[in-house]
Order: structure tokens, then sequence, then C-alpha cells
């Protein structure tokens, strides 16, 4: 049987589970099922977003970034229902000059690590400096022809967040970070993970932690890990912060579900947890069809429902060896990308077509992605391509990786770019843990299909994250212009001003094609009716504020 015609009926016999579970639901619900336990049972929250590591500074995947605010403390950090960030383990930030090039931090002196130690300001200078270390030292030995390539260091950590950082200095409990140029966006890289603070003696400058052992402040601490399976937390009674969040009191469990060796999707197996009952907080993403028959009304659970932050784009690997370098081939791409049909069959319409990088409810959005290419016919793309002395059909290799719906996503956008004859598309599968070390390791994908979680709430998230000197999605693009305008949008503290900036930047990104937005996301969180908090447990740089759960 086909791999797709067994998910098919795997999906057939999660909704007949849904039918029982919500007919059980009037008298009782699947309360029912749930299993026993005292009051000082865990939480149990099912996500599929599994983390690569639990080393912030290896760590730039969704999974990671929605865990390691639990477990470490950064200077600063976000709480629900304020956009800018607010003192962590910092008890004040501010820029000391006017350039917004010198950023200064006066660390608490009440903070200590999960395993004793004193954070002090050298811990928060080495957790920045070895991030930018070890980016270093991979690309040292990237360009070292006498170290064979399965022997170099591959590092895939969030090095380009810190990309702006010209060094980082201690006097006594203050840290100063020193700016290559302004940026008004650089107290919302401090209060992400890249941020986090880890123990200069627990951790090595080079290498990334790969023991499964956290040594972090945050309000919980790790009692046990197993990866993709899950993570136990239990509330840290040493946590202290500024910011006014209060430290958890109940433990709480995170199952991860990952793609099963009989092909079952994360999404599939995270759906027939939470029907058996063996989840208190559905936190991760679920099959689009059964998203899309989900009874908002339904009084045997709770749901939160919001318009979501993360995107969905086909990004373009740009260097000169690729399949995809030259501009007209990615430009052609763009204007054959049919969004409508890919958020309605293989999306079933859960998500909401995007044309931008930047999406709805940021400053700066707009449609230049609609605007360019929507009444561009095959023939008109054909002479381009012909006058861009290239062969035809173009062919190419779509690399993609996990979720229900990806491999749906991948052979839809296969059927549009191959209609017409421009293209001819080889589309391959990879593991997670494999596909995202090539994307940002060799980078040996023509194109890729990726989600990209902005790394904090600001259009620049999705502009110079994506597009400028940190290459977020490594696609190796690099256009002079746009650098100026990412300067501009940096340089100024008024973020509605730089909305201009921001859509210039946005139409020369439609212009080159090197990302192309496809959806923008919905934000779907389930609950039991004994738990509160699941209203404010996603935030809008992806972390899980699990310390806002509790049980009534």
């Amino acid at each position: 049987m086909p791999r797709t015609q067994g998910r098919r009926a795997v999906r057939g016999a999660v909704a007949a589970g849904v039918a029982v579970l919500l007919v059980a639901g009037a008298v009782g619900g699947w309360m029912f099922f749930r299993p026993g336990g005292g009051e000082d049972r865990p939480i149990v929250v099912g996500t599929t977003s599994a983390p690569t590591t639990l080393d912030p500074g290896g760590a730039y995947d969704t999974g990671a970034f929605a865990l390691l605010s639990n477990l470490y403390q950064s200077l600063m950090t976000f709480v629900p229902g304020q956009e800018e960030p607010v003192p962590d383990a910092a008890e004040r930030c501010e820029f000391t000059d006017n350039q917004l090039t010198v950023y200064r931090c006066r660390l608490r002196d009440d903070l200590t690590f999960s395993n004793g130690d004193e954070v002090t300001a050298e811990d928060v200078k080495f957790s920045y400096d070895r991030i930018l270390a070890m980016a270093e030292r991979a690309a040292q030995e990237a360009a070292d022809p006498g170290i064979p390539a399965e022997e170099k260091f591959s590092y895939a950590g969030p090095a380009g967040l810190l990309a702006g950082i010209e060094a980082v200095r201690t006097d006594r409990r203050d840290v100063i970070f020193e700016l290559k140029h302004p940026d008004a966006t650089f107290p919302f890289v401090v209060a992400g993970s890249a941020g986090a603070i880890v123990d200069r003696h627990s951790y090595e400058e080079l290498t990334p932690r790969q023991d499964g052992v956290v040594v972090g402040s945050g309000p919980y601490v790790l009692s046990d890990y197993r990866p993709n399976e899950y993570a136990e937390l239990e509330p840290n009674p040493h946590y202290h912060t500024e910011s006014g969040i209060e430290a958890p009191k109940e433990p709480v469990t995170v199952r991860f579900f990952v793609q099963g060796e009989d092909g079952t999707s994360a999404e599939e197996q995270l759906a027939a947890a939470w029907h058996e009952g063996t989840l208190d907080v559905n936190a991760g993403t679920m099959p689009p069809d059964f998203m899309a028959g989900v009874n908002h009304s339904d009084p045997t659970f709770q749901l939160a429902e919001s318009t979501g932050a993360d995107i969905r784009v086909l990004a373009f690997n740009t260097d000169a060896d690729s399949g995809v370098s030259e501009r007209a081939v990615r430009r052609a791409a763009a204007a054959l990308i049919d969004r409508e049909a890919i958020a309605g069959h293989a999306q079933h319409d859960t998500v909401e077509p995007l044309y931008s990088l930047i999406p709805v409810g940021y400053p700066g959005h707009a449609t230049p992605f609609y605007d360019r290419y929507h009444d561009t016919d095959v023939e008109e793309l054909r002479a381009q391509l012909l006058q861009a002395g290239l062969s035809l059909p173009v062919h190419f290799t779509l690399a993609y990786s996990r979720g229900t719906a990806a491999e749906a996503e991948a052979a839809e956008i296969q059927r549009q770019l191959e209609d017409g004859g421009l293209f001819d598309v080889d589309v391959e599968y990879h593991e997670w843990s494999e596909f995202i070390q090539h994307v940002y390791g060799p980078r040996d994908y023509d194109a890729y299909l990726m989600g990209w979680t902005p790394d904090f709430p600001d259009p620049a998230a999705f502009t110079g994250n994506i597009l400028g000197e940190g290459d977020g999605l490594a696609t190796g693009f690099r256009d002079e212009s746009v650098d100026r305008l990412i300067a501009a949008t940096e340089a100024e503290p008024d973020r509605g001003r730089a909305a201009e900036d921001f859509q210039e930047i946005d139409d020369r990104a439609a212009r080159s094609a090197p990302v192309i937005p496809l959806w923008q996301s919905k934000r779907i969180i389930l609950g039991g009716r004994d738990i509160t908090g699941i209203q404010t447990l996603s935030s809008g740089g992806g972390v899980l504020r699990l310390w806002e759960l509790s049980r009534i």
C-alpha cells in the first residue's frame, strides 16, 4: 500500500475516535479516559516540535526555542500582553547612547544555576561568546581542505542572530554589548533563546553539549529527558526573575511526537494521544483535515485560537553551483506557485495564503509576491528562462521534512512547477535531524520547504533575519540595497515609522525571490477543562510558556 494511502487509513481511524470521544463527552467527556494520579501529577503537554538539542548555543529550531526558555534565563524576556521585552535575569537593560550601538544590562545578584553555581556577568559573556566562537570554528573548518568532510564541525546554532555584536564586556555585575551598527531590535534578540545564559564551568566553548543535561536558572529544572520522546520538568525552587513571572508550582511533562518508523506522522500520533486522553494540553500541530473539523464550541475541552506568527516558505540555495542560482528560475517558480491550492488541497484551509515575507499583523505587511507575479503567464516565463540562457525544463531537487501535510504540499508544488513544461523537480524526503543539518551545514539542497518561526515579535524577524547578514534560512542571498534598508529599519526605534522600509525590503525580496512565502499559520491550542493558562501558553516568538499552566 502506498504510504499516502496508509496515512489516510490512520487519519480515518483517528476521525472515528473523535466521534466516539465527543459522544462520550456528553456524559463526562474525555476526562473519563484520563489517567489517574494525585494532585502532584504533572501536567502533560503534547507537541510535534521536538528539540534537536538542549544546548542553546547549538539550537536554532522551533522545538528548542519552544522549550529552552523554561530551563534557561535570558537577561530580558517577553511576558503576555506586552510587545516589548522586560528584564528577567537583569535588573535593567538599556541603550546608553543615542546611536543604539551600546546596550548595557545590570545582572541580578540572587541568581543560581541548577547545579548551585552563582550566575555571574562572566557567564553571560561566555554564553554569547561561545555561540560566535562555534560559528567561527565551523567556518574555519569548512574552508580547510586538510580536514575530511565527515570530520568537519557542522554548526546549526543561532549565531546569525548575534552577527551584529562587535564585543561583549563585563563590569562587575554589568554586561555591556558593543554593536557593529545601530540596532533597535537587539533587546528582542537578548530576550530570546540566543540570549540564554549557561554556566561557563558546565559547557564547552567550541562544542554544543549533547548529553541531554541542562544547567540553567529558568523557572524549571530538567529531571529527565529522552530525545524525541519526553522532557520532565520540575519547578525550580531557586528561580528569581525581574519580570514578574510567578514561579511555577506544578511539574510538567512535555511529550514529543515525531515521525514513526511505520510512516505514521507526528501529527497523527499527537491526534491519537489527545483522543486517548493521555494529554492535558495539545500544543502541537495536528493533521489539517482533523483541525478543519474541530468543533470550537464543544464543551468537553478548551480551545484557544489566534492568528499565528509562523510562516511556511519555499527557500532556494542561491549559490552559483545550485540548480536555482539564476534569478530567472526563482522568479518563474514564484509566478507559478498557487498558494490558494496549497492552502486548500494540502492544508484543508487551516492556514492563510501569504504573499509577503512579513505576515499579517506586523508593520510593513503588504502583498508584493501577488502584485509582481499574479498575471504572468507560462509563455512569458518560458521566454524569460530561454533569454537567461537556460535549457528547459530546468531541473532541481526539492527537499522537505516533517509534517502530515508536508508530503502533499511538496507534491502540489511539484505539480504546479512542472505543469507547462518549464521545470523538472525531484522531490526528496529527509528525516528532520538530517534535513536541518544539511540546510545549515553542507547546504546541498537546491530548494527546500521550511517553516519559519520569528525569533522575536518584530518585522525584522522576517526581513533582516532571513535576508540579512545572519541568513536565517541559509539561502546565501545577499543584496547591498536590501542590507542598507535593513540597517535603516534597525536604526529606527519607532517600529511603525519603519514600515515603509520594511515594505521596500519585502518588494526587493519578491524581485529576486530567494525565498517564496506560501502561507501563514493559525494557532490552535486545546486543553482540558481542569487546566488554566492555555490562552497565554504560546508566545509570538514560539516559546511555550509552560509556567502559565496550572491545574484547577
